[in-house]
């Protein structure tokens, strides 16, 4: 079984219209706010690989939750945290797909925990497996590989990009959930991959206004990317 956790609808959706046999699955529902996030998962398959897919919420609390749940109920082989990212790199650009090898918080702070994709305090390492999977497809899309930062923020600000580069000078994007998931799959001994579309350029002005604009098409390449990985698994 592999597990793939997507923040958002648009990211999930995507890569459920390339299922088949597709079933809900009900799990326990989460409190989100004034209002409950309904965690079902939808179990079919690509290719002939069983599949879980689910939308886990926004940020690290809920993306950890699901995590856990998933782990609890399927028992994965792997994890795969998919969906979109904005970009933190002049060689990554829209529509890009990047596949993390180590996954960081680029918020977390603590005295005497150095930060760093080189910190086995503050990053945590992907699935070798996915990678050298990836090496050996042929492929139309650019694919970058290496470090994926995340925390609570979407990037967006001067002072962002300032502090993640200060710490984590070789990040290729930035996103919300990707170190929670990493982090909860290495404390319970799960593989996990963080695969994300290039939706926006955080260096430019006012990105949250093309990340609106390509959401669709960089959760459609994330999909058909996950889905390759997962059929030659």
């Amino acid at each position: 079984m592999i597990v793939v956790l997507c923040a958002m609808k648009q990211e999930r959706d995507a890569l459920l219209k390339l299922m088949k046999d597709v079933k809900k699955v009900r799990n326990k529902k989460v409190r989100v706010l004034d209002t409950e996030l309904n965690n079902t998962f939808f179990v079919g398959k690509i290719g002939n690989r069983e599949v879980a897919v689910s939308k886990t919420g926004i940020g690290q609390v809920y993306a950890t939750i699901a995590t856990l749940l998933a782990i609890q109920k399927f028992k994965p082989e792997l994890i795969i945290n998919l969906g979109c990212a904005g970009s933190l790199d002049q060689s990554v650009m829209v529509n890009d797909v990047v596949v993390a090898d180590r996954v960081a918080d680029w918020r977390f702070d603590a005295i005497d925990w150095p930060r760093g994709f080189d910190s086995n305090y503050t990053s945590f390492p992907c699935d070798e497996r996915v990678i050298e999977i990836m090496k050996k497809m042929k492929l139309d899309t650019n694919i970058h590989y290496g470090g994926i930062v995340s925390a609570n923020e979407f990037i967006y600000k001067k002072s962002q990009n300032k502090e993640i580069k200060k710490h984590f000078p070789e990040a290729l994007c930035g996103e919300m959930e990707g170190s929670a998931i990493a982090t909860t799959c290495f404390a319970m001994g799960v593989k996990c991959s963080v695969i994300r579309s290039i939706s926006d350029d955080t260096l430019l002005e006012k990105n949250y206004h093309t990340y609106y604009f390509n959401l669709d098409d960089a959760c459609n390449t994330a999909a058909k990317i996950a889905a390759q990985i997962i059929r030659k698994y």
